[in-house]
């Protein structure tokens, strides 16, 4: 018996060594093994500011996955809704047909591995069209006095309206700007994708209008959080009468927005 004894004594030794062992491949394996990866998702414009009716394109950028599905929501709606707009499985945004109240929505996209991985962007929904009211902008200037009309271009990058400041007070028109040869104004820019590191400039003749190109301060927004810039042009005295376009580029992204007749030159003492 006694022999039997130490036999299963020895077998249940043999066990926790065994036991023990597979813990420490086990754990071995858990420090020692395949890396992981942890999944970072990015969205992009992370802002923007769209007119009902309008659209923006929407990008996803996912890093530490092979897998690039995503699921894009509007609010807490997959697809969005027809309050807060649509968005497309590609991201292509449209806005609500009248402006929501909040006027801001969330667009999200999400990873379809790990739901907890996700990115957002605030959108500003904008009327078409909005009557004389009072803006604010960065440099402390009080505008007033805002007509703003929309024209269809592009997305992202669009030009809501112009016009010229006199003094603190600014104000755009439908008809844009009106400046004699020889003469100078600063031009009040309405529109969206206007920020610093975009260029402005007048169609024509180069030699006819000097733009100096706005910096700091000189980007803003308005009161219902439309981004907003001045610039001084200069005409020649030697420029060719007639009308010419207002045109905002985004070396970034190679794209163009125009106001096609914003400023129109007249011939001197006019």
């Amino acid at each position: 018996m006694s022999g039997v004894r130490r036999m299963i004594r020895g077998n249940r030794f043999g066990r926790m060594f065994l036991g023990l062992g597979l813990g420490v491949s086990l754990l071995a394996a858990a420090c020692g093994g395949a890396p992981t990866y942890q999944i970072v998702i990015t969205i992009s414009p992370a802002t923007a500011y769209v007119p009902v009716g309008y659209a923006v394109q929407f990008s996803a950028t996912l890093t530490g996955t092979a897998n690039a599905r995503v699921v894009w929501t509007v609010g807490s709606a997959v697809g969005g809704n027809s309050t807060d707009g649509f968005i497309t499985p590609t991201g292509f945004y449209t806005a609500p047909a009248s402006v929501p109240s909040p006027n801001h929505v969330t667009v999200m996209v999400t990873s379809q591995e790990d739901g907890a991985k996700f990115a957002s962007a605030t959108v500003t929904i904008v009327p078409q069209s909005s009557g004389a009211n009072t803006v604010q902008v960065a440099s402390g200037q009080t505008i007033s006095n805002v007509n703003v009309e929309l024209s269809p271009l592009t997305p992202t990058l669009s030009i809501y309206g112009a016009g010229t400041c006199s003094g603190s007070t600014c104000s755009t028109a439908a008809t844009g700007v009106q400046v004699a040869q020889g003469g100078s104004a600063t031009i009040f820019l309405v529109g969206n994708g206007i920020s610093s590191g975009t260029v402005y400039s007048i169609s024509g003749n180069p030699a006819d209008v000097t733009v100096v190109q706005p910096s700091g301060s000189q980007f803003g927004q308005t009161s219902d959080g439309t981004p907003s810039v001045t610039f001084d042009i200069i005409v020649s005295s030697n420029a060719v009468p007639g009308p010419r376009n207002i045109m905002v580029t985004n070396p970034n992204t190679g794209e163009l927005s125009a106001f096609v007749g914003g400023v129109l030159i007249t011939p001197s003492g006019q």
